[in-house]
């Protein structure tokens, strides 16, 4: 493969208003990432939406902009390199640890993974959990709601309400195994980050929000509803610079600008 070093130009297509682009969307706000930071990194953000009026409705980009390439879904990052090398990463915790690395703390920058070995070694934890919770979570959601039958592969007849039943058990069972982990740093040391007493926001806190916020506004749940120690922090971070609105993103996409986001 190419050298790091050598010129290179990265691409990243993002669906503003879906779960896991948001993701990065919090995080470059996070890191008080501007669109002339990443003009200087020759890193291009294209916004897509989904254009609901097409034969069959797909994520598109505005004209002029290019397309999300076949087969990928999003985010996708692409790097091309000077020799015309090419190399993706497709993972939203990926992408943003790629970036831990192009915008580092010792470049000046806030390191979101957590500032000591506990907070890093506690944002892992937290995120390997997060994986299980979102994988229970949606199989409750595939086969209790309807309005998931467009993506999810299942038919109306195959949606069954034991399953959601069990599988909702399981989430908030995995959601409770992990409020017992932060109880301490999030009730008793009123901390803003999951990632422990001291902490500034982490991957944990963005990765978190994102799933809460989404979940909200596509289908009116509540993922905190039944978690007391998480509804706190949630309260307590909900208002913070980082987390951008629904109807900022939806303008996102409606104008393919960047500007109401990244550059406040």
């Amino acid at each position: 493969m190419s050298s790091q070093n050598q010129q290179h130009e990265t691409t990243v297509w993002l669906w503003p208003t879906g779960l896991f682009p948001r993701r990065i969307i919090y995080y470059l706000r996070a890191k008080n990432i501007t669109s002339s930071m990443l003009h200087e990194k020759n890193i291009r953000l294209i916004p897509i939406f989904l254009d609901k009026d097409a034969p069959t409705p797909d994520l598109v980009p505005h004209p002029g902009l290019e397309a999300r390439p076949t087969g990928t879904s999003v985010p996708a990052l692409r790097i091309t390199y000077a020799d015309g090398t090419i190399f993706w990463i497709y993972e939203s915790n990926a992408i943003m640890e790629y970036f831990e690395e192009v915008f580092s703390v010792d470049n000046g920058y806030l390191d979101v993974r957590g500032a000591t070995i506990q907070q890093r070694a506690r944002t892992r934890d937290i995120l390997s959990l997060l994986s299980d919770v979102i994988t229970w979570s949606n199989v409750a959601l595939v086969h209790s709601d309807p309005n998931t039958l467009s993506w999810s592969g299942l038919t109306e007849g195959e949606m069954s309400e034991s399953a959601a039943k069990h599988a909702h058990g399981k989430f908030h069972m995995l959601l409770s195994r992990l409020e017992a982990r932060i109880q301490g740093d999030v009730v008793g040391n009123k901390s803003e980050s999951l990632s422990g007493d001291g902490a500034n926001v982490t991957l944990a806190d963005l990765c978190i929000m994102a799933q809460v916020e989404y979940m909200q506004e596509m289908y009116g749940l509540d993922w905190v509803a039944e978690h007391g120690v998480l509804r706190v922090w949630y309260d307590r971070s909900k208002g913070q610079s980082w987390v951008v609105g629904r109807s900022a993103l939806q303008d996102v996409e409606r104008t393919g600008e960047w500007t109401g986001v990244l550059d406040i």
